[in-house]
């Protein structure tokens, strides 16, 4: 057998072996922390799951649902999330460093705090939320649908992104006056003695 041969049979084995080892995905599943690097869950249905603080590091995630889904603080580096529907997902904070997303559908979704690296060729992020992420790694972006997508002034976005053009909306920090009206309100209503 030729080396190059080998080596794709032995790449395919250590796939086979690393799906049979791995926990299921299933809907409305509580999978909070727990680690799936590596595995091969294409095809799962993860939908209003909690995935929060989960590692999925390099994990095979292609052609699968995650309506609903937390991956609040989730590790997905490398992981491939092609043609992947996300619908609502809440990515906050998480870690998508040379993540695949191409061809996926993550509007309303939101990745507030997110490091995004990966390329997002044809993926759908409309209406979604990209406040204090960092984009600046994104590959394939001028494909992708931005419009509506909410960003605000710590966003920072790829290079040569016009956010005008994308039809994104740019968010507004509150004003201090208006945060310390509200807090004031808050301490007038809840700190009053009760009866």
């Amino acid at each position: 057998m030729s080396a190059p041969r080998l080596l794709v049979c032995l790449g395919a084995a250590l796939l086979l072996a690393a799906g049979a080892n791995a926990s299921p995905i299933t809907p409305n599943a509580n999978l909070s922390g727990t680690v799936h690097d590596a595995e091969n869950h294409m095809g799962a249905d993860g939908s209003s799951s909690d995935l929060s603080n989960a590692s999925l590091v390099g994990t095979n995630l292609r052609n699968t649902s995650f309506v609903d889904t937390s991956f609040l603080n989730a590790n997905l580096t490398n992981a491939n999330l092609t043609n992947t529907d996300a619908t609502d997902a809440d990515f906050t904070s998480a870690n998508l460093t040379g993540t695949l997303l191409r061809d996926g559908t993550f509007t309303s979704a939101t990745f507030d705090g997110a490091t995004l690296t990966g390329n997002v060729s044809n993926a759908d992020f409309s209406s979604a939320s990209f406040l204090g992420a960092d984009l600046s790694g994104v590959g394939n972006w001028a494909s992708a649908n931005w419009t509506g997508v909410a960003f605000d002034a710590s966003t920072i976005l790829p290079a040569g992104m016009d956010p005008v053009a994308e039809n994104m909306v740019f968010v507004k920090e509150p004003h201090t006056a208006a945060l310390l009206c509200l807090g004031l309100l808050g301490l007038g209503v809840y700190g009053r003695p009760r009866a």
